[in-house]
């Protein structure tokens, strides 16, 4: 739990971040990998928390391998966004970037 709580805290501190930095700043790389690790870590263990609660016992090492196997997925992807592409702001600021008109 107290892994849990410490992604709260950081998801709190870090979205503001990445919202209010400007996209030339030095911070926004590493602001962005910290996301690209916080939000899937701190998925991952509220996920886990829903299977201990729903998934009948019989169950739950299947669910559990297949929760591991997307947090990996997720944690390669977004870092692969924040190492090769815009990073995780730059993507969520281009969904609210008008595009530009082709002449």
């Amino acid at each position: 739990m107290k892994v849990h709580h410490a992604t709260s805290i950081a998801l709190a501190g870090l979205t503001p971040a990445a919202v209010l930095l400007n996209k030339d700043s030095a911070l926004l790389r590493p602001v962005d990998l910290a996301l690209g690790l916080a939000l899937p870590l701190h998925s991952h263990i509220t996920c886990n928390m829903v299977i201990s609660d729903y998934v009948p016992p019989s169950a739950r090492r299947v669910a559990r391998a297949g929760l591991a196997g997307l947090t990996a997925a997720a944690v390669l992807g977004l870092l692969k966004v924040n190492l090769t592409g815009p990073g995780i702001t730059g993507a969520v600021r281009q969904l609210w970037k008008k595009e530009e008109a082709k002449q």
